[in-house]
């Protein structure tokens, strides 16, 4: 029962992320340093950000039940920190 109910926050969550999507947000490239600490803390939260996505899109296809452990520990600390 928890986790239907933090798959469906994340889910909202997601769907609130994806429609913000067509708007630009500045990433340096693997090639590129960052400029400042807040390039680092950006790229490091988008990075979370398509990680959570992507977890998200297995939930879609797959189920709640196909998530490992690693998986299920990252949702949990992600909707707890939000």
């Amino acid at each position: 029962m928890l986790y239907a109910v933090i798959a469906v926050i994340v889910l909202v969550i997601y769907a609130i992320t994806r429609s913000n999507k067509g708007t630009s947000s500045f990433l340096p490239s693997s090639k590129e340093t960052y400029q400042t600490i807040d390039d680092e803390y950006n790229a490091k939260r988008k990075a979370k950000q398509d990680r959570i996505d992507r977890i998200l899109e297995k939930i879609n296809d797959k189920g709640v039940k196909s998530l490992t452990a690693e998986e299920k520990a990252l949702l949990d600390e992600y909707s707890n920190s939000n």
